[in-house]
């Protein structure tokens, strides 16, 4: 430290006050590049995380009270074993099913060569609101607009 004042004291007053004015800069740019700015940075990420965070909760919840009335509510009649009821209601509703498989805990797998899109999820969206809910679903585009599906029903409770 002596070596330093000795010489900032050799230096003309003009030159210290140059080397103090160089100082002060420097020491604001410091604080402004090193310390300022990261941290208002990281403060705005936070935020906007934080603001994502809360909009992807809000739509969680959301899709959580949709889905509850239909988890409490008891399985509806059918009228039959799930098998003869789905094969019933994917012919009411236009659909050839190429296999219907049986699986234990009443389930049914069923595969279609050809279905719509559009109509395949609305058949399996009333199937849900009925008390039958999919297990599983595989698609593959045939290529001229519909698609070929294996899927695997089982019934609500089971």
């Amino acid at each position: 430290m002596s070596a330093l004042r000795a010489w900032l004291i050799g230096l003309s007053p003009r030159e210290r006050l140059l080397i103090g004015v160089a100082a002060a800069l420097a020491l604001v740019v410091v604080l402004w590049f090193g310390i300022l700015r990261p941290v208002s940075e990281g403060l705005d990420a936070a935020r906007d995380r934080t603001f994502d965070a809360a909009t992807r909760l809000a739509g969680v919840r959301g899709a959580v009270a949709a889905v509850e009335p239909l988890a409490k509510a008891s399985a509806p009649e059918r009228g039959g074993n799930l098998e003869a009821v789905v094969r019933e209601r994917a012919t009411t509703a236009g659909f050839v099913l190429s296999t219907v498989n049986p699986q234990s805990d009443n389930a049914v797998a069923i595969a279609m060569a050809s279905a719509r899109p559009a109509a395949l999820f609305a058949w399996i969206a009333e199937l849900e609101g009925q008390g039958i809910l999919v297990d599983q679903l595989q698609t593959t585009d045939n290529g001229d607009g519909t698609l070929s599906v294996a899927l695997t029903l089982r019934a609500r409770g089971a």
